[in-house]
């Protein structure tokens, strides 16, 4: 991996967490994608990518708040893969996309506990 990539992927980052914030963080961030990913040059540039575009994502302030508190702190920021960093409204409507498609792959129109009668185990309701 060459230094420019790496120097453009703090840009992208610097400019994805506010122009103000120090370079100790955002240095942090960088280094611990970039060991993860040190000999895959594209997994490395793709991390960037996601990492960069759920920063910068206005419907998710809270990851961009907590990164930058320290909250999450940037070996657990880097990671963390694109269903981890997503808002909570998102994963809830993911987790229901995911149950509906379950559902409907196995032709359920309303799923509901099964029971089981325990003299007969056989016997189902």
């Amino acid at each position: 991996m060459n230094d420019t990539v790496r120097q453009k992927s703090r840009q992208l980052i610097q400019q994805a967490l506010g122009q103000d914030q120090e370079q100790t963080l955002v240095m942090n961030i960088e280094q611990a994608i970039f060991d993860l990913h040190e000999d895959n040059d594209t997994g490395y540039k793709d991390a960037i990518r996601s990492h960069v575009f759920n920063l910068k994502d206005p419907t998710n302030p809270v990851l961009r708040e907590n990164v930058l508190a320290g909250t999450i702190d940037a070996t657990e920021f880097a990671k963390m893969d694109a269903t981890k960093m997503a808002s909570i409204d998102r994963q809830q409507t993911n987790d229901r996309i995911r149950r509906h498609s379950l559902y409907d792959s196995v032709n359920m129109d309303h799923p509901r506990p099964i029971k089981r009668d325990l003299d007969d185990p056989d016997a189902y309701n």
